[in-house]
């Protein structure tokens, strides 16, 4: 184990960003109570996301999306189960032609964005990141950047999307106190929403750019740039 601490004191959004930083490669192993949570990272960007969720499984999003009838996700999984040879679902869809490569990886980065936004109200539990011996071989990823991920999930939890699995949230002040950005009464009344700091867990840049204490919106625009030193 080379990283190990309380989400109430780094949210998992910040230690993403900690270890993409640092271009690592290896899990990060999330525990709420009960559930756990893996993020698969290579040389600092995201491979899989895996929460405990029921609609998971790649073949179900396949068909959903329209992309492979009922019928012919029974087929290939009935086919695949009576090799020897056992392989991942994604590699038996690619192989057969039936769905396209590209297809299959954006329906993976889908289901990580949303398992990401999952994550988002895991307020209390641990992470750990961890190297290990023989790492996962993920034949079909989205290879998604780190900073785009948590832009995204950002994106969503600001237009009102929410995890649709409700976890147990710590209450609002105590959370303020475990946390260090130092928000105005502003932020508060539009980031900290049921038992969820939206702005906790944004990125550093998405917080610049939506919001930077102290700064004078009445300023017009020469007096900015005045200050600049290339100008």
């Amino acid at each position: 184990m080379i990283l190990w601490g309380k989400i109430s004191q780094f949210s998992v959004f910040m230690v993403l960003q900690l270890l993409a930083s640092y271009r690592k490669s290896g899990l990060l192993e999330i525990e709420d109570k009960a559930e756990r949570a893996i993020i698969y990272l290579k040389d600092g960007f995201i491979e899989a996301v895996s929460v405990p969720r029921s609609d998971h499984l790649l073949g179900a999003r396949l068909v959903k999306a329209g992309l492979l009838t009922p019928a012919d996700l029974r087929k290939i999984i009935l086919s695949s189960a009576s090799r020897d040879k056992k392989e991942f679902l994604g590699i038996t869809l690619m192989k057969s032609g039936i769905v396209d490569k590209m297809e299959i990886v954006n329906v993976i980065a889908e289901q990580a964005y949303e398992n990401t936004l999952e994550l988002s109200n895991w307020v209390e539990g641990t992470f750990k990141f961890i190297v290990p011996r023989k790492s996962a071989i993920f034949p079909l990823s989205p290879h998604i950047n780190v900073q785009h991920l948590l832009l995204e999930t950002s994106r969503r939890l600001d237009e009102g999307q929410r995890p649709t699995k409700t976890k147990l949230a710590l209450p609002s002040e105590e959370l303020c106190l475990s946390c260090a950005s130092n928000c105005t009464e502003e932020q508060k009344d539009k980031y900290l929403k049921d038992g969820i700091c939206l702005w906790r867990n944004m990125p550093v840049l998405v917080r610049e750019a939506i919001f930077t204490p102290g700064t004078d919106e009445a300023a017009e625009p020469e007096e900015f740039f005045s200050d600049l030193p290339f100008l």
